[in-house]
Formats: C-alpha cells, sequence, structure tokens
C-alpha cells in the first residue's frame, strides 16, 4: 500500500475525529448528557460480551472464551463506576491548595489510542471511555492479530452513540487493511495526545510521536511472603486464580514467589491443592527455559497466551486437566537466571530464602532487570516489613495480602497502568479519564495574598498562601 494513501487515509480519520470533538463539545454542556454517551460505550461491550470474546480467542489465539468474558465482566461496569456522575465539564473540584482559583474542565482533541494483542477488547472500552468522558474522540490502533474484532467493536460502539444523538466519529479505527505499523506511526504524529497499552514497542512509538502520550511498563511483579502470614490456603488460591486468568497474559500476574526457607513445604502444600502442577526435575526446569527463551533472552510467541498443558507438552511433560498453572523452583535472581523475567503464560517461579532484606533486595534487582514501575505484593501483617517493601522496590502499585493484580482495594479500575519514569512513563499511576483533560484555571484577585516576610529563609514549614 503507497506511503501517499496510509497517510491520506489517516488524516481523514483525524479531521472526521477533530469535527465530531469539536461538535460534542459544544453540544454536550451537561454532565449527564456526556455520561450517557460514556456508559453506552462500555455497555456496548457488555452486552455483546459472549460474541466479542468468541472473536477474540479466534482471532488471536490468546487466552479462551470464559476468561475472557470475564474480564469484561470485570473491567467495563468497574469503569462506569468509577466515571458515572463525576464532573468533567464546567467547573470542577479545585483539589489544590489554591485560594481564589476555579479550575474548568476543557477536553483534549483527539486521543490515539494503540491497543494490545492480548487484551483488545476492554482497553478499546477504558479507553474509549476515559476519552470521551472529557469530551475527547478518539481513534483506535488495533494490533494487527486483532484487527477484525477491533473493527466489530468499535462499528458495535458507534452504532450505539449515534442512537443518543452523539457523533459516531468519537470513535473510530484504523480498518484491517490499513493496520499496520506505519498506519499506527502516522495516527500517532497527528493526534492531540496517546496512549499506548501493550509492549515496549507501543510505547516507545507513541513517547517519540512528538505528541503527549501516556504508556506502560512491562511487568514483572514480584510476589514476597512473610513468616507471619497465617492462611496459605487462602493465599494460594489467590495466585493461582491470578496467574490462570487468561492463560497468565494479564501483566498483573505474580512472576517470582519469594518464600521463607522454613516454610517452603506447606507453601508447595497449599500451592498443589489450589491447582499447581509442580515441576521438580532439574532437566525439565532447563527444558523449560529454553523453550521459553529460545535465544536466552526473548519469550518465544509459541508459549504466549498458551495452557499450562500445552507448555507441559512441549517439555515433554504431561500435565493432567485440572492443573491450573505450573509451578518450578529457581536461585539467583535477575541475570542469574532467565526465569526471573516476565513470562507470559500461566507459570509461577519460587525462590526461597532466609534473610528478609535480602529477599527484598533480590526482587529489587529482578524489577530493575524488568518491570520497574509496575505491581508488586506481600503477604504479612508485619507493618514494618510492609513498609520496608514498599519503600527499596520501584513498583507504582504495592498490594498487601493481595495478588499484584489487587482488584479489591480503593485504586480506580483501568487497563492502563502508568510505571513512572522507572518504566520510562508519564505517570507512576493507574491511567483515568482525569488524564484526559485540559483545565483552565479562573483566578481572582486576593486582597489578603500573603508575601515576603524577614525570616522565611529560616523558617521550614509549610507557608501559608493568604494572612489575616
Amino acid at each position: 500500500m503507497a506511503d501517499v494513501n496510509v497517510k491520506e487515509y489517516v488524516r481523514s480519520l483525524v479531521q472526521r475525529a477533530k469535527a465530531a470533538q469539536k461538535e460534542f463539545e459544544r453540544t454536550a454542556t451537561d454532565q449527564l448528557t456526556i455520561d450517557k454517551v460514556v456508559r453506552a460505550v462500555g455497555k456496548t461491550i457488555y452486552d455483546h460480551r459472549e460474541e466479542l470474546a468468541k472473536d477474540a480467542c479466534e482471532e488471536t489465539k490468546y487466552g479462551t472464551v470464559e476468561m475472557k468474558i470475564n474480564k469484561i465482566l470485570a473491567s467495563t461496569p468497574g469503569q462506569w463506576n468509577v466515571m458515572r456522575g463525576k464532573k468533567s465539564v464546567g467547573y470542577i473540584a479545585n483539589l489544590r491548595d489554591e485560594p481564589g482559583v476555579k479550575v474548568m474542565a476543557k477536553p483534549m482533541g483527539v486521543v490515539g489510542c494503540v491497543m494490545p494483542s492480548t487484551n483488545p477488547i476492554v482497553t478499546i472500552g477504558a479507553n474509549g471511555m476515559m476519552s470521551i468522558k472529557c469530551r475527547n474522540a478518539c481513534i483506535i490502533a488495533p494490533h494487527p492479530s486483532a484487527k477484525h474484532v477491533s473493527l466489530k467493536t468499535v462499528n458495535l460502539i458507534r452504532k450505539e452513540i449515534e442512537a443518543l444523538g452523539a457523533p459516531a466519529d468519537l470513535i473510530q479505527v484504523i480498518e484491517p487493511e490499513y493496520c499496520s505499523i506505519q498506519a499506527t506511526d502516522e495516527l500517532l504524529s497527528q493526534c492531540d495526545v496517546n496512549i499506548a497499552t501493550g509492549g515496549p514497542g507501543m510505547v516507545k512509538a507513541v513517547y517519540s510521536s512528538g505528541r503527549p502520550g501516556f504508556g506502560v511498563g512491562q511487568g514483572n511483579c514480584q510476589e514476597i511472603l512473610c513468616d507471619d502470614y497465617d492462611d496459605l490456603a487462602y493465599m494460594a488460591r489467590m495466585i493461582v486464580a491470578n496467574r490462570s486468568y487468561d492463560y497468565g497474559v494479564p501483566c498483573v500476574s505474580e512472576q517470582t514467589i519469594h518464600v521463607p526457607a522454613v516454610r517452603e513445604g506447606e507453601f508447595l502444600e497449599a500451592m498443589q491443592d489450589a491447582g499447581a502442577y509442580l515441576i521438580e526435575d532439574a532437566d525439565k526446569i532447563q527444558k523449560l527455559r529454553e523453550v521459553v527463551f529460545p535465544d536466552g533472552e526473548h519469550i518465544s510467541r509459541d508459549v504466549v497466551g498458551r495452557s499450562p498443558q500445552v507448555v507441559g507438552g512441549m517439555i515433554g511433560i504431561d500435565v493432567p486437566e485440572d492443573r491450573r498453572i505450573l509451578l518450578c523452583k529457581y536461585s539467583g535472581c535477575a541475570q542469574d537466571d532467565v526465569l526471573s523475567k516476565e513470562i507470559l503464560f500461566p507459570l509461577a517461579r519460587y525462590v526461597t530464602y532466609t534473610d528478609f532484606r535480602g529477599t527484598v533486595a533480590a526482587a529489587v534487582a529482578n524489577l530493575e532487570q524488568e518491570g520497574a514501575g509496575h505491581n508488586s505484593c506481600i503477604w504479612t501483617y508485619d507493618e514494618e516489613k510492609i513498609e520496608y517493601a514498599a519503600h527499596m522496590l520501584p513498583v507504582s502499585r504495592f498490594q498487601v495480602n493481595q495478588t499484584p493484580a489487587g482488584i479489591h482495594n480503593g485504586l480506580p479500575s483501568t487497563p492502563t497502568l502508568g510505571c513512572g519514569t522507572w518504566g520510562n512513563n508519564s505517570i507512576s499511576e493507574n491511567l483515568e479519564w482525569y488524564h484526559l483533560m485540559n483545565t483552565t484555571r479562573v483566578t481572582v484577585t486576593l486582597p489578603n495574598k500573603r508575601g515576603w516576610k524577614d525570616g522565611d529563609w529560616d523558617c521550614f514549614e509549610v507557608c501559608p498562601v493568604t494572612e489575616d
């Protein structure tokens, strides 16, 4: 396909998006009107979850239909509950200490959204809902392995939002015949702001586009079990459920589990009771390294999103159907063993330790090799250990007595996990709708604004903005 055709095609998408965004900004001046359109994006995916999950599975070859349905059930209602009723038009709350300053919400414009192959449906839903919540338009750049289901998803959404009187072009998608790296790069260079949810290549493309952007970092979640945590059966059930979810492709899956040496036996018993298949043979573990990382560095696409039974067969193990994840032990950390890297199928690895601070240092090394800025977790009731590990680990989210996914806490739901400068990202928190908002600060003169006073250089307390 000629370069000029791709450029013209993308330019036409952006022009239509800009026109739709301006119309929506002009006509959607109350929160209810906006939120009805936001709801339609999420509920359309929710209502069509079975067919979209089936299509995504068949096209991408990742995960299972049931798991993808569950992901939609968890994501789209969660996004709606995070956003509904929150002010994103007119004056909004000023959360800073700025007397006499009102904050007015404004759109950013057109949002370019780069999609992952492993999680296309819910990411379209979340990015679309977040964009439209702030009266932006968005254009979806699908992964080539999910281009058809992405087109279907967007077309379903367009029909529903148009029925509400909103412009259908508030959400568009690069069509399959144009879907390519070239088209995505062209889109990123023309949009007002971009989001990348996926691998480091996508994130780099967003931050190299010359436009503002939000990206994610690579996962490599570390999980630390401490000697005082008393419910190993519960912990093991949570680990197996999280690690097996969507056949291990979510970036919030545990990778290395750090286990006190004195608790190794009870840990293994709990994990096997919960559905783990323990690989103990050293030759099989070495074969696993070779199959998963054929060149010693990069993960094989043949294992991504595959079941424990399929990967087990690749290394000569007949894994029973009732086993939900594979489990093996390794020693060392970071560059000492390739098993310390992120692996995208249901395989948990564990190491044993006798020194808590030493294992925290090993977790840090694993993260600094791969996964800095992402998620990790700890199982303990010891506040000093929680604080120490949270202080030392270079992560943006640290979950206590939860898996790294951490869904049962106060953080807002999102498929796009900012990883800060650790992960070459612009934010170190969950990407949410309010990140896609420009603001205007409306100020008035303060008659009692505090000025400079003698002695201020010697004062270390917070300085008030006004004075009596």
